[in-house]
C-alpha cells in the first residue's frame, strides 16, 4: 500500500472516530459551576454595595454527555446523570424556557420578600399564567406549548391580586367535564385564541385542565431593582438574591467582611426551599474562598421518607459532602429568610 493511501485511510479513520466521539448519549455531566457575587447580578437605584465581604450565588455546570465526554464521570466532583432525571419529558427548548422562567420568578419573589422584610411595598403586574406543562392526553396537547402566557381564561384574567387569582381558581373548580375552555394566549409576542373541551378526572370525577402553570409577573419597587442574569437560569439563587436586596435597601451590613455563599429557592412567605446539586455548589463555594455556607434545611416528611428512604435534607447532604472534602467552611442550616438574616447578623 502506498504512503498516500495510508495517509488517506488514517485521515478517514480519524474523521470517523471524531464523529463517533461527538455522538450524544442519554446522560448529562454535572460538575461544580461558579460562585459569583450577587451584587454583579442586580442594581438598586440610589444604593451602592460598598460593604466589605461578599454574598455569592452558586451554580452547577450541566453539559450533554457524548461518547467522548463520557469519561468525564471519572473526574473529581463530576457526576453522570440520566438525562430524564434532569430534563424529564421536556424537550431541550422547553426545559430552557422553564429555567429562564424560574429565574424570572425567583427574581420577582426575591424583590417582594426582601421589601416586605424591610417594611416596604412593591407593585405587581401579572402578565398571565406561564404554561409549565401540557399533559399528553390533554385536548390542549397540540394547541398549547410550554412557555405560552395565558392572559385570560374564558375571558377572566388572573388579575394583580391574590384575591383575583383565587376567584379564577374558584371559577375553574366549578366547571364540569365537556366544558369548552377558551384561552387567550401570548406566544412570541403575538396573541391568539385557543379552545378545547375539558376531560374528566377519573380519580375525582371533576375536570382535568390538561395543563399546568405558574403566575408570570413583573414587580416594580422604590428603589427600583434591575437584574442582569449573566446567562444563569433556574430558581436556586432566590435566597441569595433576597439577602442582597434586603442588605442594600436596609443598609444592614450583613456581609461584614465575610465571604458568604449560599443556595436555596425563596417562597413568598420567606421559606427557603430545596435545590439540586448542593454538593457541587459546595465545591464551587470553597474554590471561591467562601468561609460561610447557607444551606436549605428543608423538611423531609414521613411520606417523602417512605417513598425515598435514603433522602436527606440539603443541609444533611452538604454536611456529608463537607466531611468528605475535609473542609473547614462553616455550614449553617436555613429554613427561612429570617433565619439567614439572624445568622449573618451574629457572625
Amino acid at each position: 500500500m502506498s504512503k498516500v493511501k495510508k495517509i488517506i485511510i488514517a485521515a478517514l479513520i480519524f474523521v470517523v472516530l471524531a464523529i463517533v466521539a461527538m455522538i450524544p448519549i442519554p446522560y448529562v455531566i454535572e460538575s461544580p459551576g461558579t460562585a459569583e457575587e450577587v451584587s454583579q447580578f442586580l442594581t438598586i437605584s440610589g444604593a451602592k454595595d460598598e460593604d466589605p465581604g461578599s454574598l455569592r450565588v452558586l451554580t452547577v455546570y450541566v453539559e450533554q454527555a457524548t461518547v467522548l465526554t463520557y469519561f468525564k464521570k471519572f473526574l473529581k466532583h463530576h457526576e453522570m446523570v440520566p438525562s430524564e432525571e434532569v430534563f424529564g419529558d421536556y424537550t431541550p427548548e422547553e426545559f430552557n424556557a422553564l429555567q429562564e422562567f424560574s429565574m424570572r420568578n425567583a427574581r420577582s419573589k426575591a424583590v417582594r420578600v426582601a421589601f416586605e422584610a424591610a417594611g416596604k411595598t412593591v407593585e405587581r403586574h401579572v402578565n398571565g399564567i406561564f404554561v409549565t406543562r401540557v399533559d399528553k392526553n390533554s385536548n390542549f396537547r397540540d394547541k398549547l406549548q410550554v412557555g405560552d402566557i395565558i392572559e385570560t381564561i374564558d375571558g377572566k384574567s388572573p388579575g394583580n391580586t391574590d384575591e383575583s387569582f383565587e376567584e379564577l381558581r374558584d371559577y375553574l373548580s366549578g366547571l364540569e367535564p365537556g366544558h369548552t375552555l377558551v384561552l387567550q394566549v401570548k406566544r412570541d409576542d403575538a396573541t391568539q385564541t385557543i379552545s378545547a373541551q375539558l376531560k374528566m378526572d377519573s380519580r375525582t370525577g371533576g375536570i382535568r385542565l390538561g395543563f399546568g402553570g405558574e403566575v408570570d409577573e413583573d414587580v416594580t419597587s422604590d428603589p427600583s431593582v434591575e437584574f442582569d442574569p449573566h446567562g444563569v437560569s433556574g430558581p436556586s439563587g432566590g435566597l441569595m438574591f433576597t439577602l442582597e436586596i434586603y442588605n442594600q435597601i436596609t443598609n444592614s451590613h450583613l456581609k461584614n467582611g465575610h465571604n458568604i455563599a449560599g443556595t436555596g429557592t425563596i417562597e413568598l412567605d420567606g421559606t427557603v426551599g430545596r435545590i439540586g446539586g448542593i454538593d457541587k455548589k459546595l465545591v464551587a463555594a470553597i474554590e471561591a474562598g467562601a468561609t460561610i455556607f447557607l444551606a436549605p434545611d428543608d423538611e423531609i416528611t414521613d411520606e417523602m421518607r417512605a417513598r425515598y428512604p435514603d433522602l436527606k435534607s440539603n443541609y444533611e447532604e452538604v454536611k456529608e459532602a463537607a466531611a468528605k472534602l475535609g473542609t473547614d467552611i462553616k455550614i449553617y442550616p436555613v429554613k427561612t429568610l429570617e433565619d439567614a438574616i439572624e445568622i449573618l447578623q451574629n457572625l
